[in-house]
């Protein structure tokens, strides 16, 4: 387990707790009243064991004896990349009702589940990762009864949750794994001929294997303009690999793909008047249409194409692949390829580079498998 102190509680827009000193002991600590809230928010640590929970542990008192209060906390899940800060994304509520000591000020330790409130380890449904943004709020709210009068003293808060001890690589999220993984396969801990540097070129060289065999795909919405037959795809969609469909604005079905640009270059010829552009095709990284369109639409064409995801990284910028962690070997594997094929002089590492070559093209298959949307038949030639 790692403990992660909170050193600094952020106002919300209602009643704050206030802060203050024992007057024995001169311990400062934060008081709460009834409806008072405050707002943290910590990183996922770099080495936090995937599927483990996070904890929020609560040193406080309360003059009162035997008396009840309780406690709300609503975690929100950001993610770097993917959310955005002025949205409200994926959240769960925990509460949790407490009653005070025989004792009066008699210091109490409550440790609370924060997250996984249906499944560990994720909140609603998101699994979190490494890198990730945990944002709480917490909140004193009205006990179900026998409501504590006092203010309850908080000295001490911390956010708690499992990590991976045997962890070695300085990199972070599943990067990270993957290099101690390919590290342990090749029998070297040390990075004296596999340095974390060519790990990472080697991940990031079968992402771009990966994507041109066209497994992440999504829809973009683009300009179309008045008057305009062609689109170039780099100016727009720089990180697309391949369309797969394309639909123009307000239309209930996508539109046709031509054989050949010799088929647009015959239906441009006979009649070239502004309409809906209903058929096009592809020709290096242009797209033509026709009809061409009679005005300018900000979101004119729906691409539904192949793409290449962001690069991945050793820092917490973009460690995570953007595929199911289950498959995580596929990267292991071309990086094992490469490096006996590094290493192709060596007695035996032919046959290693056999060996791993056969185990990345069969995990690639079961990936690619995984990947691939039902019933797209419909693909534009090049």
């Amino acid at each position: 387990m790692v403990d992660m102190p909170i050193f600094a509680l952020l106002p919300s827009s209602g009643a704050v707790p206030t802060n203050g000193y024992d007057a024995t002991s001169q311990a400062a600590y934060t008081q709460w009243e009834l409806n008072d809230e405050a707002h943290f928010s910590v990183p996922v640590p770099d080495a936090y064991r995937p599927g483990s929970d996070f904890f929020l542990s609560i040193q406080e008192s309360t003059g009162s004896i035997s008396r009840r209060h309780k406690w709300q906390v609503t975690t929100l899940l950001l993610r770097p990349g993917v959310h955005a800060t002025g949205e409200f994304n994926e959240v769960e509520t925990f509460t949790h009702e407490y009653e005070s000591p025989a004792v009066a000020d008699r210091l109490s330790r409550r440790v609370f589940q924060v997250t996984g409130a249906t499944v560990p380890g994720q909140i609603s449904d998101i699994a979190i990762t490494q890198g990730d943004v945990l944002s709480l709020a917490m909140k004193r709210i009205g006990a179900s009864t026998n409501e504590d009068p006092d203010v309850v003293r908080i000295f001490d808060l911390s956010l708690s949750t499992a990590v991976d001890e045997t962890s070695i690589s300085e990199c972070a999220g599943r990067v990270g794994n993957i290099v101690d993984t390919v590290r342990d396969l090749f029998n070297e801990a040390t990075g004296g001929f596999l340095s974390d540097d060519f790990i990472i070129r080697s991940i990031n060289r079968c992402r771009e294997e990966v994507a041109q065999e066209n497994y992440w795909r999504r829809e973009t919405w683009i300009p179309a303009y008045s008057g305009e037959n062609e689109v170039n795809l780099l100016a727009v969609l720089a990180d697309y690999q391949d369309v797969h469909q394309v639909r123009f604005s307000g239309q209930d079905h996508p539109m046709t793909p031509l054989p050949s640009f010799k088929e647009y270059q015959e239906l441009k010829s006979a009649s070239n008047g502004p309409g809906t552009p209903e058929y096009y095709v592809v020709q290096n990284d242009l797209i033509y249409v026709w009809p061409r369109p009679q005005a300018d639409l900000q979101s004119g064409y729906g691409i539904y194409h192949s793409y290449l995801p962001q690069e991945l990284t050793c820092s917490s910028a973009n460690p995570n692949p953007p595929i199911p962690r289950a498959h995580d070997m596929l990267f292991v594997y071309f990086t094992l390829k490469q490096a006996f094929l590094r290493d192709r002089h060596a007695p035996g590492a032919d046959v290693k580079f056999q060996e791993y070559l056969r185990l990345y093209e069969h995990e690639k298959a079961k990936l690619l498998g995984e990947g691939d949307p039902p019933a797209l038949a419909v693909r534009s030639y090049r």
